[in-house]
């Protein structure tokens, strides 16, 4: 082996590699190995080196369009969302109930759910209407919520 081969730490990122790449055939069975000399074609290695090159291109832009696809994607789908939050929000009639020991915003919005909107949207809104800053609730307040369809 040579000495070169166990360099270790950061010695190993100062090695440079052989100026033309050594290629092996080795030639045998059950009995033996017997490597065969061969000679590297210098056209190969040019093509090698532009090859990456290529691919690391191609790569970059391939990664480029998937990322631009997955903004105009993840737009759409927020726009739309939104849309349906508005037009449900604008379609909405409420009612004023008092909050019991024990509720909250997601079990009023559990209570009197809205068609198109999720019970997290629902519980967004029920915070929304009646200025709340925090998430909790006071037992004996009036709250607006949903009137049920």
């Amino acid at each position: 082996m040579n000495a070169t081969d166990m360099v270790q730490g950061n010695l190993a990122l100062k090695l440079e590699a052989p100026v033309s790449p050594a290629f092996t055939v080795v030639k045998g069975g059950r009995s033996g190995f017997q490597a065969v000399a061969t000679k590297s074609d210098p056209t190969q290695r040019a093509a090698h080196v532009s090859a990456p090159v290529a691919l690391r291109a191609s790569t970059i832009v391939a990664v480029a369009v998937a990322f631009t696809l997955f903004f105009v994607l993840a737009t759409s789908v927020f726009s739309a969302r939104r849309a349906a939050f508005v037009d449900s929000m604008a379609n909405v009639t409420y009612e004023t109930v008092r909050v019991q020991s024990g509720d909250s915003l997601w079990s009023l919005a559990q209570e009197h759910p809205i068609d198109g909107l999720s019970t997290q949207e629902t519980s967004d809104m029920i915070r929304s209407v009646n200025h709340l800053e925090r998430g909790s609730l006071d037992a004996g307040a009036v709250l607006k919520v949903p009137t049920r369809s």
